[in-house]
């Protein structure tokens, strides 16, 4: 029966019920179904009778909804019959029954009349007692209309009744007519009559009460002595800002507090001050006057120094007109800074507040911020619209900008220095310890600063110059440009040559003039130092649009001689140099000046005057090493960037027509003495006269011999006209070492070599020594030329011996093999004679592609204007001379663990001959070779990770 509770509770939902009970049912349809499916076929040879289904949870429910509806008649009609009897003697007949409701109705409306009549009574009561309180009040507000009638009596009679009120009130006029308040009794007396009137005004706030005829007949009279009154207060508070007296600000400012005009009267006088200074700083700047104070003066006793006298005057006058906006914005910045000093001392005892937290709101800046920032904002208006004067009083203000900023700093720094001691140690104390609780007892109070201390308010008036900034930049810019547009005109009949030493002599002369006018001043000079940067850059556009590229640029003549595209790229990196020189004399002068201009001031600025938080304008040494870092090292970048490009692309192409002759050493014979005294007598032959010029018979190869004569011509046709600057040095050492570099891989490559080749081998590296010690100091090319050294002492070792030697880590491993392969029989090849290439190709894939596994392509790629040479697209700063290898010790490795998988293909090759021929047995050079693989990576690895 418990189960039947919840069709009992109001919220029973009989379908969610029914729902509820009709899925289960469906559930278990399924599963039953299921369970049925996988046991009929064990279970078919059943009878019919055993497959009757169990009843679903719908007919089970019902059933059991059925049975307790059973059970509770039951007990109903049980519990009838048991008290039977009971109800009939309760209930008795019909008539009784009616009976008793006819009483219940009667007592019912009787209930009903006396509720009515207590309702009536209690609204009689309630309307009498409204009566009688609304007399009461009437009576009341009679009163109150009678005291403020009698105290407004009072009070006009104190105010009208004072001396304000019988003498003339204006500033300055009430001694004089006979008044006998003076000083303090004079301010005493207007406190308490601006007090009385402030409580009047209060009074007639209520138009009723202002109806009044005893109110209306006084209130004229009253007024005016107030209208007088604020008058001559606001009079006095504004000779007291003029004046910067905190006596007469405070005094003025106490009587608007009790008049109740202090907020609005701050505000205003505030905005008097700005419209003073627009007003003031427009007259002394405006077109007219300048024009017509110069014109003056032409006419009058300057007239006769000619027109170079006119310019000075003008500027004069101009100079002495911008100084006196200076001294506008610093007098007026003064007036306003001392009334918000005077705001922030003075504090209404009732509530505690300052003066100046009743003018201004909680998140309202403070009076003097929004003086100074509409100040400058009105400055930069009017600075923007000196721009459309003309030219002549144009050019002048710009090029007084420098000045113009000192000047500001200069006001800066006094306003700085004013205030400082003006602002109160007790000020700055007390907000400090309010400020540092701040946080948990409410919010910090307002600080007094000195004007200027922070950096935003310097920079403020700073950048109201920002219009003329901007103009004397792009001035900067087109004078240090028009010397470039002279050396390089766009007219299509223009003959693109190189600049002269002149030129670049007069736009040097421009560069430190314009950083001469901007100063030390960190803004102009950072400014100028930009412009310095894209004259440099519109310098480079200008040379790689006139530089000679491909073919024309890497040819020469067939006397070796230099092409006119060759001379004129020298002449290009001539004046690339030179101007490179003059960046970095700028940097250099930029850094001497902030070095000196900071020993000066260590001297004249007194020790605890460099505790302060405020900045002179002039850039310190580190301020100025750090803007030559940002702005001269990329122009130098970019010159060194475009020199490389051309140094490297003319040393390649003079790399190849000599690395082409050292490949001639292949066409001749190093194997026996008879072949070498026919080369050596081949030394004194006549040479055509279109050949390089011949030079003395040194006894050593053919190749060598016109190695010599060709390299006579080179260097003095070409290595030694190159400019002297640090570039070319590192780049000729770049290209002695490259020489070096291929001779060894050429050398280590002959076949065969005996013992008088060895002395005609020795003979030509001591050739080559001292040829290329002209060029360069062979011992600034380092591992190159060590290596040299060390690959003439490997050839005259014996086989065992050149493991074993001391020298050996000090040349390239693939070296190493090659030369020890030349000792070997014929049947081993080399790997260029295995790939069928020459020589030339295998040291060229070798040095610069097998690094990175890439098969050999002829490189004749030009320099690119992105300054990225082709080989590995490394730069050309990086690699001047193309070869990689040389460069880059990790790639130098790696194309030594290639060499060495080609050497392992020739000696698999050479085993499986030897293997397949009966009677031949492997050279004691294989077992050598397979040996020194991990010996000498090993200790190249070491060698070059040093």
């Amino acid at each position: 029966m418990s189960q039947l509770g919840v069709f009992l509770s109001p919220e029973c939902n009989v379908s969610a019920i029914a729902s509820a009970v009709v899925a289960r049912d469906s559930a278990s349809r399924d599963v039953s179904g299921t369970s049925r499916l996988r046991t009929s076929s064990s279970n078919s040879f059943n009878v019919a009778g055993d497959e009757l289904e169990e009843p679903s949870q719908s007919e089970q429910f019902v059933e059991r909804l059925d049975g307790a509806v059973n059970r509770i008649d039951r007990v109903i009609s049980e519990h009838i019959g048991e008290h039977h009897a009971t109800l009939l003697d309760q209930v008795g007949s019909v008539d009784e029954l009616q009976g008793h409701v006819t009483s219940v109705q009667s007592s019912v409306g009787q209930l009903k009349q006396s509720v009515h009549s207590l309702q009536a009574l209690v609204r009689e009561q309630h309307d009498n007692l409204r009566d009688t309180i609304q007399r009461y009040r009437n009576v009341e507000q009679c009163g109150d209309i009678v005291r403020r009638v009698l105290r407004f009596q009072q009070l006009s009679d104190r105010v009208l009744g004072s001396e304000l009120n019988h003498v003339d009130v204006t500033p300055g006029t009430a001694v004089d007519n006979g008044s006998g308040l003076t000083g303090d009794a004079r301010q005493n007396e207007m406190a308490s009559v601006a007090l009385a009137i402030r409580e009047m005004e209060v009074l007639v706030q209520d138009e009723n009460f202002e109806e009044l005829s005893v109110v209306r007949a006084k209130l004229p009279a009253t007024r005016k002595l107030s209208a007088n009154l604020k008058r001559e207060v606001r009079a006095t508070l504004r000779s007291g800002i003029q004046s910067l007296s905190q006596a007469d600000v405070g005094d003025a400012l106490q009587i608007l507090f009790y008049l109740g005009d202090l907020a609005t009267t701050a505000q205003a006088s505030v905005n008097d001050v700005i419209q003073e200074v627009e007003r003031k700083c427009a007259a002394a700047i405006s077109e007219d006057k300048l024009v017509r104070t110069s014109g003056s003066k032409l006419n009058g006793l300057d007239s006769n120094n000619g027109p170079s006298s006119a310019g000075v005057v003008q500027k004069s006058d101009l100079w002495k007109a911008l100084q006196d906006v200076f001294d506008v914005i610093r007098v007026h910045a003064m007036e306003v800074w001392n009334l918000q000093r005077v705001l922030l001392k003075m504090v209404d005892p009732a509530s505690g507040k300052k003066y100046l937290d009743l003018v201004l709101e909680p998140d309202e800046p403070s009076l003097f911020a929004t003086f100074w920032e509409v100040t400058c904002a009105i400055v930069r208006e009017l600075f923007a619209s000196t721009l459309k004067y003309s030219t002549a009083v144009k050019s002048v203000l710009i090029a007084e900008y420098p000045r113009m900023r000192e000047q500001a700093t200069r006001v800066l720094n006094e306003l700085y220095a004013a205030t400082k001691q003006s602002a109160g140690v007790e000020f700055l104390a007390d907000f400090t310890d309010e400020k540092a609780n701040g946080t948990k007892n409410g919010p910090v109070e307002r600080e007094l600063m000195p004007i200027a201390r922070s950096t935003a308010e310097r920079t403020q008036l700073l950048d109201s110059m920002a219009p003329l900034y901007d103009a004397f930049i792009d001035r900067a810019y087109r004078r240090m440009s028009n010397p470039i547009q002279l050396m390089f005109p766009q007219s299509s009949n223009f003959h693109a040559s190189p600049p002269g030493r002149s030129d670049m002599q007069t736009l040097s002369r421009t560069m430190f003039s314009e950083l001469e006018q901007a100063g030390q001043d960190s803004v102009l000079l950072d400014g100028a130092l930009q412009q310095v940067r894209k004259s440099v850059n519109l310098f480079c556009s200008n040379v790689k649009r006139i530089m000679h590229q491909g073919k024309a640029a890497a040819a020469t003549m067939p006397s070796l001689g230099r092409t006119p595209a060759q001379a004129h790229n020298v002449g290009l990196m001539n004046v690339l140099s030179l101007l490179d020189d003059a960046v970095e004399e700028v940097g250099k002068r930029v850094e001497a000046a902030a070095t000196n201009n900071g020993a000066q001031a260590a001297k004249t600025t007194p020790v605890t005057a460099t505790a302060d938080p405020i900045t002179t304008g002039v850039v310190t040494p580190k301020e100025a090493k750090a803007l030559c870092t940002k702005t001269l090292a990329p122009c130098r970048e970019m010159l060194g960037d475009l020199e490389y490009a051309l140094m490297g692309y003319y040393l390649q192409a003079l790399a190849v027509l000599l690395e082409n002759i050292f490949s001639k050493m292949h066409d001749e014979s190093f194997g026996d003495q008879s072949a070498a005294a026919r080369v050596a007598a081949l030394g004194d032959a006549p040479r055509s006269s279109g050949g390089p010029r011949p030079s003395q018979n040194t006894g050593g190869s053919k190749y060598m011999q016109e190695f010599i004569n060709a390299f006579a011509v080179i260097l003095e046709e070409h290595l030694r006209r190159l400019p002297i600057a640090a570039f070319a040095t590192k780049c000729l050492e770049d290209f002695v070492e490259r020489l070096i570099s291929v001779f060894i891989r050429h050398a280590s490559l002959l076949r065969p070599l005996t013992e008088n080749g060895k002395l005609r081998l020795a003979n030509d590296m001591a050739q080559l020594e001292l040829r290329l010690e002209h060029i360069v100091p062979l011992r600034n090319v380092g591992a190159a030329y060590e290596e040299l050294r060390a690959f003439r002492h490997m050839i005259f070792l014996e086989n065992s011996e050149i493991l074993r030697d001391t020298t050996i880590d000090k040349i390239r491993p693939s070296n190493v093999w090659h030369h020890l392969t030349c000792r070997a029989p014929p049947e081993l090849q080399l790997p260029h004679q295995m790939k069928h290439w020459s020589a030339s190709k295998y040291i060229e894939w070798l040095d610069t592609r097998a690094a990175v596994g890439q098969p050999l392509s002829p490189s004749t790629t030009p320099p690119s204007s992105t300054g990225k040479s082709s080989a590995l697209s490394l730069s050309w700063r990086e690699l001047p001379l193309g070869y990689p290898c040389l460069k880059d010790s990790r790639l130098s490795l790696l194309a030594e663990k290639q060499s060495w998988k080609e050497m392992a293909k020739c000696l698999d090759a050479y085993s499986q001959r030897v293997s397949a021929s009966a009677n031949t047995e492997l050279s004691p050079i294989y077992d050598l070779l397979q040996e020194s693989s991990a010996i000498l990576l090993a200790g190249y690895e070491v060698t070059v990770s040093r």
